[in-house]
């Protein structure tokens, strides 16, 4: 007869590994119903976002871009921050010089008519405002935001057709004779260099890739000796988004630092240019989905969500990251210049980015958009891939929506 002891029992109980609790079984405790219509929010989902929006200093969406129900979900956003206190900017993937342009177009009745003339003299010279639905997002939010003083920030690089733009601001500061000629001559080039553009749809035949560093060398020269203070500033807006597309083609991983880095200069300048020390500050933050992550993005960069969080947790306030990502549809994409957009089904957890996705989409909720509460999954040793330990800790809440459908330009 075989005797077993307590001890040896109670040794088998202690030795035996703990049950594995995979994140595919907890995500559906932590999903919930989300409907947007007529720009409200309704359903369970929408107590979850409400209720987070409302204790957030900053909130940030990071998204898939150029689409539809985004800008309403964003919309829907805003005003759940005007309800909660009011906001006073709101902050895009679009050079400053953009948002300028956006927010003085706001003071008048003809906002597209002054985007759609600014676009024909220079195509592709903004990002994003220039859809229609995004300018109209920009406008109700400035509406809702219940501050007279509601400002566009544009934190990201010029665009690449912008370069006829930056020269025409450039030239405007009152530059002295050596600045002024050597800016007239690149306008020379830069008018050729469209027009070559324009004639094959190729965009690197823009000024903005073409130019040779012989010719802004010189040109950088120039301005050194008697260009304004401003003639520097704005000619540097042309020279740094020159350098990060022409970095991108040869070392993607420095460019994308040296992007993510001019997106938190833009915003510190944004934040002291506000009086921030003395009014303190609630925005709302619209960009590319791996533009604000907490940590670590996809691309292995400390991008603008990082920078945010920090300075957040440094000055006491808080921040909200949310993706808002479509489980199919239609993507617009860029076709060339002066191309019309190319539209592209999709399937998300088809990308071989986006594999990840795959339990998120399985789980939505039938008839609605799903909202996933992802702070309830951290600290609890799931098991789970590594693109989903960077989500579950790089951002708050994860929204699916069904189906995306494609926005167009305004033109």
């Amino acid at each position: 007869m075989l005797v077993v002891s307590s001890a040896s029992l109670f040794a088998q109980e202690v030795s035996k590994p703990p049950e594995k609790v995979t994140l595919e079984s907890r995500l559906p405790s932590v999903a919930s119903a989300l409907n947007v219509e007529d720009g409200k929010m309704t359903g369970p989902g929408a107590s979850v976002l409400t209720t987070a929006i409302a204790h957030a200093d900053y909130v940030l969406i990071g998204e898939d871009h150029i689409t539809r129900e985004i800008p309403r979900f964003a919309a829907a956003v805003c005003d759940a921050m005007g309800a909660s206190g009011g906001f006073t900017a709101m902050a895009f993937e679009a050079s400053p010089a953009a948002a300028r342009f956006f927010e003085e177009s706001l003071k008048g009745p003809d906002r597209i008519a002054k985007i759609t003339e600014l676009q024909k003299r220079y195509p592709y010279s903004v990002a994003f405002l220039n859809v229609r639905e995004e300018n109209d997002l920009a406008a109700h939010c400035a509406g809702v935001s219940r501050r007279k003083d509601f400002q566009i920030w544009g934190l990201d690089q010029e665009f690449i057709g912008s370069a006829g733009w930056i020269l025409e601001r450039t030239l405007a500061t009152s530059p002295g004779p050596a600045a002024h000629a050597a800016i007239v001559h690149l306008q020379e080039l830069e008018r050729a260099d469209e027009a070559e553009a324009r004639k094959t749809g190729d965009p690197s035949k823009l000024f903005m890739l073409a130019v040779s560093d012989a010719e802004i060398e010189k040109a950088t020269a120039a301005i050194e000796k008697d260009g304004t203070p401003a003639t520097r500033k704005e000619f540097s807006e042309l020279t740094e988004s020159r350098a990060i597309y022409l970095e991108q083609g040869t070392d993607p991983a420095s460019s994308n630092t040296r992007r993510a880095h001019l997106m938190k200069q833009n915003f510190a300048a944004a934040y002291r240019a506000a009086g921030a020390d003395a009014k303190p500050q609630r925005v709302l933050m619209k960009f590319g989905d791996w533009h604000v992550y907490r940590g670590f993005n996809p691309i292995h960069q400390r991008d603008l969500g990082n920078f945010i969080a920090e300075f957040s947790d440094g000055h006491n306030f808080t921040s909200l990251n949310i993706l808002v990502l479509g489980a199919k549809g239609t993507h617009a994409l860029f076709a060339g210049y002066e191309q019309p957009l190319r539209l592209e089904p999709f399937v998300m957890d088809q990308d071989e980015d986006y594999h990840w996705l795959k339990p998120a989409i399985e789980d939505q909720k039938p008839g609605a958009w799903t909202v996933y509460d992802l702070r309830a999954l951290r600290f609890q040793h799931l098991e789970m891939s590594g693109d989903w330990e960077r989500v579950v800790y790089g951002a708050d809440l994860l929204v699916i929506v069904p189906e995306l459908t494609p926005a167009g330009l305004i033109q």
